[in-house]
């Protein structure tokens, strides 16, 4: 039976060093360009965010990145995986211990020395106990395994880092999105307390001219209506607002409502810039997520190496120098003196079956590793293909909702001067506000969704800062 063991892991420790290969990294197909993206256009250099050309956009996004929270666990975690990779290069060093100790020992008569002692005349029961000894050890890393894990450590203090850039990336793309949602919201509010203070006036002249015997009290009861609803519309904005404020402020590392930015006037929704797009093989360096997801991979490659060494011997040396005494005088006396080498071998010779499933186990592990890159990459370009066919979209969309507003106010003017000289009715004076209204708020919320767009297309991209 043991015959049948050591045949083979002789044969793997003949092999030596070659416990595992060297990591290559993986290739994966990318397209040659982008298909919804602009031919032209360099990638952006520098903080993305201003592109927007909003200085309230940049102070914010400034104090996100230093103070969000998320951004300080992601740090912390960087600086426990590289802790970790600094403790598994140490591994591969000899390491040292010094160790002193003073005691005073009464020994019993019940067990072991102190029994004879009873038939030794004048033997001390209660001694002192000096030492002091320094001892080193040293793991012979003949298969590589320690190796592999250091590189296994670093690569994972790599893609730690890489998702600390990452949640820069989402935590500045968030602080946008909710910057944007929040003009749009306090935009379609400027226009609905218009629609309120022209429903009210409509209701004013509705009701003078009832009492005039000019309109009928079925004019005045749907001028009322339709000033009832424009202040409920008012309502759920303004509670949309109020929820972007406190997003902004949880971004920005503060309590909700203790600090509202400057952000309660009202400003202009900023533009939707154009991102450069570069090339499909871009993303691949630029994009923080799919960087640790192929330091991942890489670290998992190591594991693999980690699992193989173990069928291996391991050999380690060790020794220790010192003194010991029984009086504090002589304790660095040459008499005193304790020296010990030793060499230490451990093999696993008959845990073949675990070690087996160990290896399987971090197979499996580079395995689906390797689809969690590859797929990630596919996801990536998915998000910008999709980014940049929305940005197109909505860009389109703002063109013509400009004509549509456009249109809308001049149909206002022309059927207010109709109203006021008695040619249309109540009905048509209402519809026409309403529409010119309606268009604004569709203008507001596609300059909205295009600006939104644009983000999305950057933090695609890997949103470089």
């Amino acid at each position: 039976m043991i015959r049948a063991w050591l045949a083979p892991a002789m044969a793997l420790l003949a092999a030596g060093c070659a416990a595992s290969t060297a990591y290559r990294p993986p290739t994966t197909p990318v397209a040659p360009a982008w298909r919804a993206a602009p031919e032209a256009g360099a990638i952006t250099i520098g903080p993305w965010w201003r592109a927007f050309g909003d200085p309230v956009l940049d102070r914010l996004i400034a104090t996100a990145l230093t103070e969000n929270l998320d951004i300080e666990q992601a740090l912390a975690r960087v600086d426990q995986s590289r802790a970790a990779a600094a403790a598994a290069g140490a591994a591969l060093l000899p390491s040292g211990t010094v160790d002193g100790q003073a005691a005073r020992v009464r020994q019993s008569i019940e067990t072991g020395l102190g029994r004879v002692s009873q038939y030794v005349p004048d033997f001390p029961r209660t001694v002192n106990q000096y030492q002091l000894t320094t001892g080193a050890s040293w793991e012979l890393d003949l298969a590589g395994g320690l190796r592999r894990g250091r590189e296994a450590a670093g690569a994972e203090a790599q893609a730690a880092e890489a998702m600390g850039a990452q949640m820069r990336v989402t935590v500045a793309a968030e602080v946008a999105d909710a910057y944007v949602r929040l003009r749009v919201l306090q935009q379609r509010r400027a226009i609905a307390r218009g629609q309120r203070d022209s429903a009210q006036r409509i209701l004013s002249l509705t009701e003078q001219r009832h009492r005039l015997g000019e309109a009928a009290a079925r004019a005045v009861e749907q001028a009322r209506a339709n000033a009832a609803g424009a202040e409920a519309d008012l309502l759920p904005i303004g509670a949309g607002i109020e929820a972007q404020l406190n997003r902004l402020a949880v971004l920005a590392g503060r309590a909700p409502q203790a600090d509202r930015m400057g952000l309660d006037a009202e400003a202009a929704i900023p533009s939707a810039p154009l991102p450069g797009a570069g090339s499909p093989g871009d993303l691949l360096r630029r994009r923080p997520d799919l960087v640790a997801a192929e330091r991942r991979l890489a670290a998992s490659h190591a594991r693999v190496g980690v699992a193989l060494a173990e069928y291996y011997p391991r050999l380690s040396l060790s020794g220790l120098l010192g003194f010991q005494a029984q009086t504090a005088g002589r304790l660095l006396t040459g008499d005193a003196n304790v020296i010990q080498g030793a060499v230490g071998l451990r093999w696993r010779l008959f845990d073949f079956k675990r070690l087996d499933a160990e290896r399987d186990a971090a197979e499996g592990r580079e395995r689906e590793a390797l689809a969690a890159y590859r797929q990630a990459v596919l996801r990536a370009a998915e998000e910008v293909e999709n980014g940049y066919a929305t940005l197109g979209a909505r860009r389109t969309e703002v063109a013509v909702r400009t004509r549509e507003t456009d249109a809308a106010g001049k149909a206002r003017a022309m059927t207010d001067s109709a109203w006021n000289v008695g040619e249309i009715s109540l009905f048509e004076l209402i519809d026409a506000e309403r529409t010119l209204l309606a268009a604004r708020d569709r203008m507001a919320l596609a300059q909205g969704e295009a600006a939104l767009a644009a983000i999305a297309c950057y933090r695609a991209l890997g949103g470089q800062e």
